[in-house]
């Protein structure tokens, strides 16, 4: 396979999953026009001007941790890109994201701390390790040794663990930690405008550039999280707005007044 330079990575299996990415390569097509893209999946799509390219596998995935293997398993070494922004079906893009491959000239991977996540890594020994799993959901990274040897480890780690029990709940995210444990990639932590899990509560400074869940009205939330994009702010998924903190001012003090009587709802 020829590898380019830099470009954006779907994996899908199923027909849903392959309609959940041609949703997400539309709305990066519109910020970022001119981004290569590329998926891969176990069906043929029709004629279409999204993608790059197509990677069709004949692979049978009957549920959610097929599912998931799936992706660890084509993530990294099927992309046909030597920088790779790879990112779920699941995602909406809201701002210019191009300058992440910049960031790999630095680095060999980066991704977004998953704080939600509680399935701890575990050492060969059985203890378990108190850091946070990574989302795997969002993740830029080079082609290169180090990262040959981290993810051939995760898919090792991850298919191991389903031989062993096929209805695991921990997701594949935990498997990933472990394998960066031994690995030596150098990992740069993503701030959560890369990957904004707008379901749960996020604190955000800058432009949220990727919203990742499921919403029927995606395109008023990314409106709406975005609509002080230099400020600091805090989304409550619930009230489906951003409080805007202005610290050491008045401002600041009745913002959290109206914060709490909006808690309270009063």
């Amino acid at each position: 396979m020829t590898i380019s330079d830099f470009g954006v990575f779907y994996v899908a299996a199923g027909q849903k999953y392959v309609d959940e990415a041609c949703k997400s390569a539309t709305s990066l097509k519109k910020i970022n026009p001119s981004l290569k893209i590329s998926l891969l999946s176990d069906r043929e799509l029709p004629e279409q001007d999204l993608f790059e390219k197509v990677i069709l596998v004949e692979e049978k995935v009957t549920c959610r941790n097929e599912g998931l293997l799936f992706k660890v398993k084509h993530l990294y070494f099927s992309s046909p890109y030597q920088k790779t922004l790879f990112v779920d079906t699941d995602t909406y893009f809201t701002d210019d994201c191009a300058s992440g491959f910049d960031i790999l000239n630095y680095f060999d991977l980066a991704l977004v701390p998953a704080p939600v996540d509680t399935h701890y890594p575990q050492l060969d020994s059985g203890k378990k390790i108190e850091c946070k799993p990574l989302n795997t959901g969002v993740i830029l990274y080079n082609k290169n040794e180090n990262n040959d040897s981290l993810f051939s480890c995760w898919l090792d780690t991850y298919t191991k663990k389903l031989t062993v029990n096929s209805k695991l709940k921990q997701s594949d995210q935990t498997s990933f930690v472990e394998a960066l444990m031994q690995s030596k990639s150098r990992v740069y932590p993503l701030p959560p405008e890369w990957n904004a899990r707008f379901c749960f509560i996020n604190a955000f400074c800058e432009p949220v550039k990727i919203l990742h869940g499921y919403s029927s009205n995606i395109e008023k939330i990314a409106q709406a999280i975005n609509s002080a994009p230099k400020s600091s702010r805090v989304w409550i998924p619930h009230l489906k707005k951003c409080i805007v903190f202005k610290p050491y001012t008045w401002r600041h003090t009745l913002g959290k007044i109206k914060f709490l009587r909006q808690l309270l709802g009063k």
